[in-house]
């Protein structure tokens, strides 16, 4: 188990290559479906999330919402300053 904010990889073994035997086996890297809140400590089923590591809930969000964006289609993260979308088109 990963430390509060740390990314956690899995191997997808459903990407496979079992084709033959001669052909090397492909595979991916994809991220745990583990999501901790960074601001209430608590496992969520979605976060918003940023490179940084930074994870932050839809409650959380809606409570700081003032202070992470000023627009309502970009949040900037508070850990490195990068702008993230929302995701809404």
């Amino acid at each position: 188990m990963g430390a509060l904010g740390e990314t956690i990889w899995i191997w997808d073994a459903r990407m496979e290559n079992t084709i033959g035997k001669d052909m090397r086996k492909t595979g991916r890297w994809r991220r745990a479906k583990k999501y901790v809140c960074e601001l209430c400590s608590r496992e969520q089923l979605f976060c918003w999330t940023c490179p940084c590591g930074f994870m932050i809930c839809p409650d959380c969000m809606e409570e700081n919402f003032w202070g992470m964006t000023c627009n309502g289609i970009n949040w900037t993260c508070p850990e490195c300053g990068a702008i993230r979308p929302f995701g809404n088109d």
